[in-house]
């Protein structure tokens, strides 16, 4: 084979995908070709509204209710970059694809709840309660119109993720006590954008296979999870969390952690991390995945509301100069037409 021939080859390799990691709680490359498939099968009738019963125990959901199925139709847990060579590929974060996934406890040390409960309770067997209501609807005593109605469904769907807590962390030992010790977690994962996980689970569906390359183009979308989901719920829980004299716990994974802008620790002087927690309004809990996919706490970071709002903003303005450039460059191409208008004399009056 000559140089030219191999370049050819070379250049006709696929671009790296996202493709599944771990599925219905178990990791994808673990799996028999038979397994897949049966989960491919599962999958595929789930997405066409039959076997949603079927689905088997969540693992991690399981650790809290015995017995808990997934709840997630198609049953993925987490995706992952594959090469050509249909190996993860290196270098690159495991990417968080259900809320759930943050609650495994087999084969650590100990489970994200025992972590934070050590760090903001200062205790390692915390009560764990999941879904609290934290808004409630104002009511007039009026009957809104058809109209009001319309925009009260919108409202009520754009604030329903705001509207609870996923859990609050209780100290026992303050049931009976005149102040009642907690703090509250929020868990984020991660949605994708790009052609839909069905183009997999037909794949693996049609018989038993070795993991196969990913079908369909997609990515984590962390645009859609940071400053448009999980940041409007910060700006609304934490001035009231704040107020109470309540602290709140942000989980993420690194995958999220490394597209974020720097989160910066808002106390470095600090003493302990006590004093760090006191101060803080939100302690963000950084998980990763090792070689076997079990989670780890990698770092914890005591911040303000302010330093969330940038850091999830994972944007800043360009400089004075660069959109002074790029303006006069807009209004010199003459191939603008559809975006730089003269703007109209004055209409003469008949």
């Amino acid at each position: 084979m000559n140089e030219r021939t191999r370049e050819v080859k070379k250049a006709r390799q696929p671009m790296p995908r996202y493709g599944i990691a771990e599925w219905f709680g178990k990791d994808i490359i673990a799996m028999t070709p038979e397994e897949r498939q049966r989960l491919g099968r599962l999958a595929v009738a789930q997405h066409d509204g039959r076997a949603l019963t079927k689905a088997p125990t969540c693992p991690f959901l399981a650790s809290l209710i015995p017995s808990a199925r997934c709840h997630k139709k198609g049953g993925v847990c987490s995706i992952r970059k594959y090469g050509s060579g249909l190996d993860p590929v290196d270098g690159e974060n495991v990417a968080t694809t259900c809320p759930s996934r943050f609650l495994q406890s087999d084969g650590l040390d100990k489970s994200l709840f025992a972590w934070i409960s050590e760090k903001m309770l200062n205790i390692r067997n915390a009560i764990i309660v999941k879904e609290t209501p934290f808004l409630k609807k104002i009511a007039d005593g009026t009957r809104p119109s058809k109209r009001e109605e319309d925009i009260t469904t919108e409202v009520e769907e754009k604030e329903k993720n705001a509207g609870r807590i996923d859990w609050i962390l209780v100290n026992p030992v303050t049931i009976t006590a005149s102040e009642l010790e907690w703090c509250a977690v929020e868990t984020q994962a991660l949605y994708f954008s790009g052609q839909k996980m069905r183009l997999e689970f037909d794949a693996y569906a049609k018989a038993p296979s070795a993991v196969l390359f990913p079908t369909g183009k997609r990515r984590p979308d962390y645009r859609s999870n940071g400053p448009k989901r999980l940041l409007p719920q910060l700006e609304v829980k934490v001035p009231v969390l704040r107020n109470w004299g309540k602290k709140i716990v942000v989980v993420v994974d690194r995958f999220f952690y490394s597209n974020m802008n720097k989160l910066i620790d808002s106390f470095p002087r600090a003493r302990s991390d006590n004093e760090r927690r006191d101060n803080a309004d939100i302690v963000w809990f950084i998980v990763d995945y090792d070689e076997k996919l079990n989670l780890k706490v990698v770092e914890v970071i005591y911040t303000s509301l302010d330093n969330s709002r940038i850091a999830l903003n994972a944007t800043e303005p360009l400089s004075k100069s660069d959109f002074t450039e790029n303006l006069i460059r807009v209004v010199k191409d003459t191939s603008k037409s559809n975006k730089v208008f003269k703007v109209l004399g004055e209409v003469a009056h008949k």
